[in-house]
C-alpha cells in the first residue's frame, strides 16, 4: 500500500521537470534576438533558429537516457505550453502583432528538439492544438516510434490534403506497431503501411470514408496484424469475410454488428468448419444461431459484448466459451434471460462483468453474482433497473462476497440495502464511480465506512450529490488510507466554495497525497 502522505519527488522526476523548463527557457531567451534578426533578414532568422534547435536536440539526444525520453517529452510539452500561455497573456491591447507571432513561432519551433529516434509514443490528442502542426509536419523524424495516435486529423473533411504528409511520415516509421488514424485513412496510406511498417499489430481506421472492401485486400498483407478497428467505414459483410479468411492472427475486429452474418456466410460457403483466432466479440445484433457459430468458430473468445434480443437469442449458448473472462450484456433481464444460469456455469472465469439496461436485478441477484463470480475484479451496473427483492436469499453465503473486486461503476438507482451489501463487502476495492441516480446520505456513508473503511480505495467519484456534507468528506479522508483522487466535489450541492477550499487546505496542511482538482484536458 502506498503512503497516504505526499512523498518527495524522485531526483529523476525533478531532473526531467527542470530539463523541460530549461528547453522552454531556451525558447524564451531566443525570442528577442530572433525577432530582431527577422526584421533585417527573415531567411537568416529562420536558419539561425533551426541551427539552435538542432544543437539543443543533439545535446538532449546525447545526455538523456533513451528510456527517459518519452517522459522528457511530456515535461517539455508542459513547459512549452506554459510559455505559450504566458506569451499570450503578455500581448496587450496595443501589443505588436508581428513581435507576438515571431515569439509564438520560436516556441513552436522549439518543440522540434524532441524529435529524435528515442521517442517511442506520440498521441496527438494529448498535445495542445497549437503544437500539433509541428508534430504532423515532422513525424518522419521520429524513426523510433512504436505507438502513434494521429487523432482525428481533418475529421474526414480534407482527407486528400492530409494523404501526402501522412505517407511521407509513415515511409520512415519502420518500428511502428500501433497506429490510430480515424477519419482520414486511405488505400494509398494502407499500401504505404504494408510496404514500410512491417511490424504493425494494431490498426484503428474507424470512421474513414475511403476504407472499403478494396482496402481489405491491402490489409490482408499485414502478416502481424492482431487488431483492426473498422467501425463506421464502408467495409461490408463481404469485406469482413475476406478479412477473417486472410488475416489468420486477428484477435480483435472491434465493433462489428454484422459479425454474426459474417460467420454464417463463411459457414454456408465452406464445407469444413473453419476456426478463427478472435478473442474479442462486439455486436449489437445476434441470433441464437449466430451466437452458436461464434462459440464454434471463435473458440478463443475471452471478451463478449452482445445486445440481447429475447425473441432471437439464447444467452445460454455462451457457456460453450472456454476462455470467457469479460462479459458485457445489454438490454436483458437477469432471471428471465438466464443470466443467472450463465454465471452459474461461467462465473468462476469472469473477471469483468458489465450489465447495461439489465432489469430484474434485486439483492438476490447481487448475492448470486458475488457467489458465482468469486474472482470478479470489475463490476459495472449502467442504467440498470435494480428492484426491491420479493423474497430474500436465505442460504448462508458460502463465499465471502466481492473480495476480489477492484473497481465498481454504478450508474443505476439502488436501494440502501443493495448499496450496503456491495460496499460493506468489497474490502479490496480501489476505484468507485457512483452516478447521479445514487443519492448517498451521510448516515449511509458512515454506516458503510464503519463496516468497511475502504483502506485500499485509490479513486472515488460521487456525481452530483444533494445529500452529502462535510461530515462525509472528512470521514472519507480519515478512513480511506490509500485515497489519491477525490473528484466531483464541485457537484456536491451542500458544499460551499469555502468548504471545498477548506478541504484542499486541510489536505495540503496534512501533506495527504489526495488530488481534488477537476480533470483537465488540453482544449487550446
Amino acid at each position: 500500500m502506498m503512503s497516504r502522505y505526499k512523498q518527495p519527488k524522485k531526483l529523476e522526476t525533478i531532473a526531467l521537470s527542470r530539463l523541460g523548463d530549461w528547453v522552454a527557457q531556451q525558447a524564451e531567451e531566443q525570442m528577442l534576438p530572433i525577432a530582431m534578426l527577422s526584421q533585417r533578414d527573415t531567411n537568416e532568422a529562420q536558419t539561425t533558429l533551426s541551427r539552435n534547435v538542432d544543437s539543443i536536440r543533439s545535446y538532449l539526444d546525447i545526455n538523456v537516457p533513451w528510456m527517459l525520453h518519452d517522459l522528457l517529452v511530456n515535461e517539455t510539452i508542459r513547459a512549452l505550453s506554459e510559455l505559450l500561455e504566458k506569451t499570450k497573456q503578455s500581448l496587450g491591447f496595443r501589443g505588436c502583432m508581428g513581435k507576438f507571432v515571431s515569439q509564438m513561432n520560436v516556441i513552436i519551433k522549439m518543440a522540434e528538439v524532441l524529435f529524435t529516434k528515442k521517442l517511442t509514443i506520440v498521441s496527438i490528442d494529448a498535445i495542445p492544438k497549437i503544437l500539433r502542426s509541428i508534430f504532423y509536419s515532422k513525424l518522419y523524424m521520429l524513426k523510433g516510434l512504436v505507438s502513434l495516435n494521429l487523432g482525428s486529423l481533418s475529421g474526414g473533411w480534407k482527407t486528400a490534403d492530409m494523404e501526402d504528409a501522412v505517407i511521407k511520415s509513415l515511409k520512415e516509421l519502420h518500428c511502428l506497431k500501433y497506429l490510430t488514424m480515424s477519419y482520414d485513412c486511405t488505400n494509398n496510406i494502407l499500401q504505404c503501411i504494408v510496404e514500410n511498417c512491417k511490424f504493425i499489430e494494431k490498426l484503428d481506421v474507424s470512421c474513414s470514408k475511403c476504407i472499403t472492401n478494396e482496402s481489405i485486400e491491402i490489409v490482408s498483407k499485414l502478416k502481424n496484424l492482431r487488431s483492426i478497428q473498422l467501425y463506421r467505414t464502408f467495409v461490408t459483410l463481404d469485406g469482413f469475410v475476406n478479412l477473417l479468411l486472410n488475416c489468420k492472427k486477428l484477435e480483435d475486429i472491434g465493433r462489428c454488428d454484422d459479425i454474426g452474418k459474417v460467420l454464417e456466410n463463411i459457414d454456408s460457403n465452406y464445407a469444413e468448419l473453419l476456426t478463427f483466432n478472435l478473442k474479442i466479440y462486439v455486436s449489437r445484433y445476434a441470433t441464437s444461431n449466430q451466437l452458436q457459430l461464434a462459440v464454434q468458430m471463435c473458440p478463443y473468445i475471452r471478451s463478449m459484448t452482445v445486445f440481447h434480443n429475447s425473441l432471437q437469442s439464447d444467452l445460454m449458448v455462451l457457456i460453450g466459451l472456454r476462455d470467457l473472462t469479460e462479459l458485457k450484456l445489454l438490454s436483458c433481464d437477469f432471471y428471465a434471460d438466464q443470466i443467472k444460469q450463465v454465471l452459474q456455469v461461467k462465473g468462476c472465469n469472469i473477471v469483468n462483468l458489465h450489465l447495461e439496461h439489465v432489469d430484474q436485478i434485486d439483492l438476490n441477484a447481487l448475492m448470486y453474482i458475488s457467489q458465482m463470480c468469486p474472482f470478479l475484479e470489475n463490476l459495472t451496473l449502467y442504467n440498470c433497473t435494480l428492484i426491491q427483492h420479493t423474497s430474500l436469499y436465505t442460504k448462508k453465503l458460502e463465499i465471502s462476497p466481492f473480495r476480489n473486486l477492484k473497481k465498481i461503476t454504478c450508474v443505476s438507482t439502488c436501494t440502501e440495502e443493495q448499496l450496503l451489501f456491495i460496499f460493506t463487502n468489497c474490502l479490496n476495492i480501489q476505484f468507485i464511480h457512483l452516478g447521479t441516480a445514487i443519492q448517498l446520505t451521510d448516515d449511509l456513508l458512515l454506516k458503510i465506512l464503519d463496516t468497511n473503511p475502504l483502506v485500499y480505495l485509490k479513486e472515488l467519484r460521487i456525481m452530483q450529490s444533494d445529500s452529502l456534507t462535510m461530515i462525509s468528506v472528512e470521514r472519507i479522508i480519515q478512513s480511506c488510507m490509500s485515497l489519491e483522487i477525490l473528484v466531483e466535489l464541485e457537484s456536491w450541492s451542500l458544499l460551499t466554495d469555502n468548504d471545498r477550499e477548506y478541504v484542499r487546505n486541510y489536505i495540503k496542511l496534512n501533506n495527504y497525497n489526495i488530488d481534488t482538482s477537476p480533470i483537465r484536458r488540453y482544449d487550446s
